[in-house]
């Protein structure tokens, strides 16, 4: 009974209902939930949840608890459904073997995110994308093709399925941080390479996205003995790629019973970051992003060019690579 009691007082707080649309002639749904404690005048950041293979939004909603502590900081929750696919369960193409889709699901998030931008104040600086097992391959799948749309990103107990097969593109304009929770002992989606379908496995992402982002320190935090807290940055940007290592861990939401609570560590991961940050205040050439354009750029610049990594503010030629003839331009700048 108490259950039940404070059940109906937590959804008193919030306004949640499903909402459909028809992207590619399919009704596509998804379950919405707007905190009450917004004003007329006040825009709410969007969190997209997505749930796993098989699974559904409504129980994505209540397996994440999510929000219970995004409504009392004023942020929306959507919960977004898969569709059944070939073999009876719900999924979300990501370009696997194992999804049994080819669905334009990335198009359908971006439409979603017209539509609940239409229908509710929503925060377009502060858009992000998180997932379950498939929805965390799904919320990598965004960090490729919606990056100029979703600030931030996090994947539970899903790798990054880098691949061409779903259509894929990666062809990045910004910085990308992510946060990354997995379990060792994770007997569903594999911890330790090679995974079983291809897909980056945590490390193998960090690497991958540390390069990208040109994060070159690496640190360790010890929460507790089951729980190492590890993340790769550097010295003159505020993206991270930040993973939680969860020793014994399964294929699972953790919860306070690991010493923290994955809803919690993905919001206050997410608040970090608003999407204006990688865009607007952007200065082309200015490597280290210290408001100057000189000759530490130039050092900085040439170092990203020997280390084969990636900086849209090195990018002076706009061809999504950092060369000689990016270094060229800069020191151009520079002299003239």
């Amino acid at each position: 009974m108490y259950f039940i009691i404070n059940i109906l007082i937590f959804l008193s707080f919030s306004f949640s209902q499903w909402f459909n649309l028809n992207h590619d002639f399919i009704n596509r749904t998804y379950y919405m939930s707007y905190p009450d404690n917004i004003s007329e005048q006040e825009s709410a950041p969007l969190i997209i949840n997505m749930h796993g293979f098989g699974g559904n939004a409504l129980s994505q909603r209540y397996y994440s608890e999510m929000d219970e502590f995004a409504h009392e900081q004023g942020i929306a929750v959507v919960y977004p459904q898969g569709i059944v696919n070939s073999i009876g369960y719900a999924s979300w193409n990501v370009g696997t073997f194992w999804d049994f889709s080819n669905l334009d699901d990335v198009g359908f998030i971006e439409e979603m995110i017209d539509k609940i931008s239409n229908d509710f104040n929503i925060d377009q600086d502060r858009i992000y994308a998180c997932g379950m097992s498939n929805g965390g391959y799904m919320s990598y799948e965004l960090a490729c093709e919606l990056e100029d749309r979703i600030a931030a990103f996090g994947s539970v107990t899903g790798n990054f399925m880098l691949n061409q097969s779903s259509g894929q593109l990666c062809e990045f304009t910004r910085e990308i941080p992510i946060i990354h929770f997995h379990g060792t002992s994770d007997s569903v989606v594999d911890y330790y390479p090679p995974s079983f379908d291809g897909a980056l496995t945590p490390f193998e992402s960090a690497d991958f996205w540390s390069l990208y982002n040109n994060l070159n320190i690496e640190t360790m935090e010890e929460l507790n003995n089951n729980v190492e807290i590890y993340t790769f940055s550097n010295d003159y940007s505020s993206t991270i790629f930040k993973h939680y290592k969860v020793y014994g861990g399964e294929h699972d939401w953790f919860k306070e019973n690991w010493g923290f609570h994955t809803s919690i560590e993905l919001i206050d991961f997410f608040l970090d970051y608003n999407l204006s940050d990688f865009y607007n205040e952007t200065i082309l050439g200015d490597v280290n992003n210290d408001s100057e354009i000189n000759v530490l750029d130039v050092v900085l610049l040439a170092e990203i060019v020997l280390d084969g990594s990636y900086l849209v503010e090195g990018d002076m030629n706009f061809d999504q690579t950092i060369s000689i003839l990016d270094l060229i331009a800069l020191i151009n700048i520079i002299l003239y």
